[in-house]
């Protein structure tokens, strides 16, 4: 290969690799904003977390869909590397206390960025279809930890997943101020009674 062929696909590679850092810093922006807080990053304050310019920003990513995307994939790893979903072999209130458990630390954890979603899923096809998937992994899991449910009648399996959701969480936590705490004994208690009915 001439040495000038090779000084051009080192440009172009060289190129290629900024371009992937600059759309990684500027994903990276959006999860920070978000995860301090700032439920809507403005361009102008992603492009300054990122420390590129604001014409970058839309260059990058002239659709908003796609940067929706690159964020969501960055959010569900982080939440795979942090959390154990798998369900357990145990007793069922160890498996009940155990759920519980687990869900009030995700909700926690994902509160802005959900929170971030409720306000932008309405004009963004993505986000509304990830909201809905988010709630269907949860309920997937809900059943897979506590299989008892398939022996209520509908609307008691209905009454136990809107009950474990993120809505109900989200409703109890941020709207009426309750703690962790209060909220995982609601819980406990409802969900030990509605599989006894």
């Amino acid at each position: 290969m001439a040495r000038g062929e090779a000084t051009n696909d080192e440009h172009i590679d060289g190129r290629l690799n900024r371009s992937t850092r600059t759309r990684a810093a500027i994903v990276q922006a959006l999860v920070e904003l978000i995860g301090e807080g700032t439920l809507i990053p403005t361009s102008e304050e992603v492009a300054e977390r990122a420390q590129v310019g604001l014409r970058t920003v839309f260059r990058h990513f002239e659709d908003m869909e796609t940067l929706y995307k690159e964020v969501d994939h960055s959010i569900t790893q982080m939440v795979q590397q942090e959390f154990d979903l798998m369900p357990v072999a145990a007793p069922l209130e160890e498996r009940i206390a155990l759920l519980v458990e687990r869900r009030l630390a995700l909700y926690d954890r994902v509160n802005l960025y959900a929170a971030s979603t409720l306000a932008r899923k309405w004009r963004s096809p993505f986000l509304e279809r990830t909201y809905k998937g988010f709630a269907e992994v949860q309920r997937t899991y809900l059943i897979d930890m506590l299989p008892e449910i398939a022996t209520l009648e509908p609307p008691l399996q209905k009454a136990l997943d809107q009950l474990c959701s993120f809505d109900v969480w989200n409703r109890m936590r941020n709207i009426q101020g309750h703690s962790q705490k209060t909220i995982e004994e609601m819980l406990l208690v409802s969900i030990r009674a509605l599989l006894r009915a």
